[in-house]
């Protein structure tokens, strides 16, 4: 741990997932239905086959340590299969090696994956995790859309399971794999087109059903939501395609370390002293060049070390074009037309950052009840008027808003409003030394994160005699561009 570890944790504290969503009492403990048997997940024999990097991670852990990080988003699909309950009481036993799980998400009501792109933008990005999941509904070009995005933006694997059987599919049983509001042949191209991990999830549910003399209804709590048993088949599924396949697709490395061996070639004022590069003087350099948009700092705190200052193509960090807009959140006051209303699902669920950012609070102001506000930055100032359903770029170019991405907006009202932030995701410098009464010891750093995915130099400077210890450097290249 170090000091300037505290202000950056409190930089990610922003990005943490809201309360947004409504609490749920999780249950996938209680039995079969009457007539069913327990359910036992089979995995087809390519299940696993785009989760390499994930498994790699359970089986191996972290050095030095930290969570594997799950993200997901969707709808109340996704809210009722838990909130990591599972993983947690999982991965364990699966995996003695494994790192401690921490899983995070955020939903909507109905929420399809049209909206999911802009939640992904302000909360995904922010932490960057190790696995993706959605599981919800809607159209699968926006799926596809989605996953192009997670796909140029971070490293994580991804997994989509199909949806379950609901009683509105019953026009379909026993007649197709459809449902009525998706198509899986379409969700599995998609899916193989971004490397991303398919799990038949309606294929498996529905053979339980059948090989069990079973109707639709005893798997689900309503209509359509799953039941307790249900979220077990579903969280079963799932965690079946953590296994190793027999082939794996060829890929691109998307994370790598490099070695403080392999920088002692660019360093300047450093000497290799085992597994370290161990600074000497004042001004002492060590560059990385790589490609990518992240890269994190691996070194050793001392109560003596030194400091180190960051530049990122040949600028100083704090001066680097790497920003991340927050979750945009609605004021709890805003106008409820219907009584099981929400402001986070009355709202724009994303914008888009354009060029020369000026960190800063901003508030999106209704200014009638047919879609027109006003964008107000509190540096900037008043930064245009605009309408949700149509195409905006603000005055000064920093902000964007989508209109396709603003959800129910003819449900909102005179005098309602959202906030965010933008905020530069890069440290400027580091401190070797712990934060009293911290331990000494291997820490990891994240020095920048939503660089423009491509090459990049790194420069850490030693800002005084004091030794620093650099242990790697892990950098991470997203797959698109």
């Amino acid at each position: 741990m170090i000091r300037l570890l505290l202000s950056a944790c409190v930089l990610q504290m922003a990005f943490v997932t809201l309360r947004a969503q409504e609490g749920v009492t999780f249950v996938d403990h209680q039995g079969p239905p009457p007539g069913g048997k327990e359910y036992v997940p089979r995995p087809p024999p390519e299940a696993g086959q785009y989760l390499r990097q994930t498994m790699d991670k359970l089986e191996n852990g972290f050095i030095p340590a930290r969570p594997f990080k799950i993200w997901a988003l969707g709808s109340s699909y996704t809210h009722m299969l838990g909130n990591g309950e599972v993983w947690q009481e999982e991965i364990p036993k699966r995996f003695p090696k494994a790192p401690s799980i921490e899983y995070k998400k955020m939903v909507g009501n109905s929420c399809p994956w049209l909206y999911l792109r802009g939640w992904a933008r302000h909360l995904v990005y922010a932490d960057q995790p190790d696995l993706f999941i959605t599981y919800t509904i809607g159209d699968p070009k926006d799926l596809d859309l989605l996953l192009a995005d997670i796909r140029k933006h971070t490293t994580a694997d991804i997994l989509v399971p199909s949806i379950h059987w609901r009683m509105r599919d019953e026009p379909n049983w026993g007649k197709s794999e459809d449902a009525v509001d998706q198509k899986v042949a379409a969700l599995r191209e998609v899916c193989a087109k971004h490397g991303a991990e398919f799990v038949e999830n309606r294929r498996d549910w529905g053979a339980y059903l059948q090989e069990n003399g079973l109707p639709i209804q005893p798997l689900l709590k309503d209509a359509v939501h799953q039941n307790g048993y249900g979220a077990h088949i579903i969280n079963a599924n799932i965690l079946s395609h953590l296994r190793r396949p027999s082939i794996y697709p060829k890929s691109a490395v998307r994370e790598k370390r490099v070695s403080a061996k392999e920088l002692a070639g660019s360093a300047k004022g450093f000497r290799l002293e085992g597994e370290d590069l161990v600074s000497s003087s004042t001004g002492a350099t060590v560059k990385v060049t790589f490609e990518g948009n992240r890269v994190e700092l691996i070194g050793v705190s001392a109560a003596d070390a030194g400091k180190l200052k960051v530049r990122i193509d040949g600028m100083d960090a704090g001066e680097a074009p790497c920003f991340l807009a927050t979750y945009i959140l609605g004021d709890k006051r805003n106008t409820k037309t219907l009584k099981t209303d929400n402001p986070r699902d009355m709202s724009p669920h994303g914008v888009t950052l354009g060029d020369r950012q000026i960190p800063q609070e901003w508030t999106i102001l209704m200014t009638s009840d047919v879609g027109d506000y006003t964008l107000t930055g509190s540096v900037t100032g008043k930064d245009g008027d605009g309408n949700a359903f149509k195409p905006f770029t603000s005055a000064s170019a920093q902000i964007q808003i989508e209109p396709e991405l603003w959800r129910r907006a003819e449900r909102n009202r005179k005098g309602d409003q959202f906030t965010f932030s933008v905020q530069r995701v890069t440290v400027p410098e580091v401190s070797f030394v712990p934060p009293e009464g911290g331990e000494a010891g291997v820490f990891r750093i994240r020095l920048a994160n939503m660089l423009k995915n491509g090459p990049h130099t790194v420069e850490l400077i030693t800002v005084d005699v004091n030794p620093v210890r650099i242990r790697a450097v892990d950098v991470f290249q997203p797959p698109m561009k």
